[in-house]
């Protein structure tokens, strides 16, 4: 009986400490205000992102092996939408380092206030998965949250892309 108890609490345990490990990235920033909700990434401690103070649109980093999310806002133009956020980002994206051309980029719209971009960038000994996940908020900014993931196959990636269909970033 006793054994038995033990045993039962033990799972118990574990199934609490699994389903609170299931829940995802879940974090709210207060000015412009929303919420960015990824399932398939681990919570981690955001901090100030470490160019906030010369850019402030550079607001939040954390880093969870093998995990990085920075979250970014700059100013838009007044009232613009999300899709209008998410085609500007785009534009934008051309240009930076380790994005390849837009025909090898995977785009979607995901609700109608997010959308995606995701891609993987070679690097020796493995391919950084990367994921923007794209909206607006408070009529005056874009929202781009940047999510990497360190892998050792080109083949995550088709993974990757399932994982981010349930991201969201909700407006408040």
């Amino acid at each position: 009986m006793r054994r038995t108890l033990f045993l039962l609490g033990t799972t118990l345990i574990l199934s609490a400490s699994l389903s609170c490990g299931a829940a995802g990235f879940d974090f709210e920033v207060a000015a412009p205000k929303f919420r960015v909700s990824l399932p398939a990434v681990p919570q981690m401690k955001m901090d100030l992102h470490p160019k906030s103070a010369e850019q402030p649109q550079f607001r939040y980093q954390g880093v969870e092996a093998p995990y990085t999310v920075s979250i970014f806002t700059p100013a838009a133009a007044a009232g613009m939408t999300p899709r209008e956020c998410a085609s500007a980002t785009l534009r934008s994206m051309a240009g930076r380092p380790g994005v390849p051309p837009p025909a090898q980029l995977y785009k979607a719209q995901l609700n109608d206030a997010t959308f995606v971009v995701i891609y993987a960038s070679t690097f020796v000994g493995g391919v950084q998965l990367n994921a923007h996940v794209l909206s607006a908020a408070g009529g005056a900014h874009c929202i781009e949250v940047h999510v990497t993931k360190a892998s050792m196959l080109t083949e995550d990636l088709e993974t990757w892309i399932d994982e981010f269909e349930k991201a969201r970033i909700k407006p408040n």
